[in-house]
């Protein structure tokens, strides 16, 4: 494993300087590549949190072993790519609560990894989506390019959208603008691409919207 320290900023730092800062974090690299496999979190020289990466047909188990004698808060993720979307699952576990991780899955452009179009909490027992926890993010851009999530979508336990946010690039909350299931025609009507995904909780998009 390559390990690389980093200040909270993201900044490379070497490991004397980095062991003098009150917090930074460790990344863990797979040899002779730029794939990450782990993030330690690091305070006063105790790991606080790891992020997780676990592989394709590597051992949930042994990583879970391995994870919980470094640290009693850790998630660990795995991502998988279906046509052009990323998609994330990730179970988190508190330790010092219980041995029950919450598991969440989420979807990304596969040309957008950072900024998520889908999340969903899923049930230990049953493996289904809450669908009532269920969050969906539009982006645009603003005029200086940058991207935003412009509209921001919470669903009911049924599945259909309870609440869109409609929201502005300079974050006023008063101009913003609410929609829910039965007025989101009004809300299509002002954006020039399809975003009946957006709908409902559904968790990916059909093939419709994806063209």
């Amino acid at each position: 494993m390559k390990k690389v320290y980093k200040n909270i900023f993201g900044e490379v730092v070497s490991k004397s300087n980095a062991v003098k800062l009150e917090e930074y974090h460790l990344y863990y690299y797979e040899k002779d590549t730029d794939v990450l496999k782990e993030i330690e979190f690091i305070s006063e020289d105790n790991i606080y949190n790891i992020n997780y990466f676990i592989s394709e047909n590597e051992d949930e188990n042994k990583a879970f072993d391995y994870l919980k004698e470094k640290s009693d808060f850790f998630d660990i993720e795995e991502r998988e790519t279906e046509e052009e979307f990323i998609i994330s699952t990730n179970k988190l576990y508190s330790l010092s609560v219980n041995e029950e991780p919450l598991i969440s899955r989420t979807v990304f452009h596969i040309d957008d990894p950072e900024n998520f179009i889908c999340s969903q909490v899923i049930d230990n027992e049953t493996q289904k989506p809450q669908l009532e926890k269920t969050v969906k993010c539009w982006y645009t851009t603003d005029e200086n390019g940058e991207k935003y999530a412009a509209i921001e979508c919470s669903y009911q336990d049924d599945g259909k959208l309870e609440l869109a946010v409609h929201k502005t690039s300079d974050d006023h909350e008063e101009n913003w603008a609410h929609y829910d299931y039965d007025t989101f025609q009004d809300l299509q009507d002002q954006v020039s691409t399809d975003i009946s995904y957006y709908r409902t909780a559904t968790f990916l998009p059909q093939k419709e919207f994806q063209k």
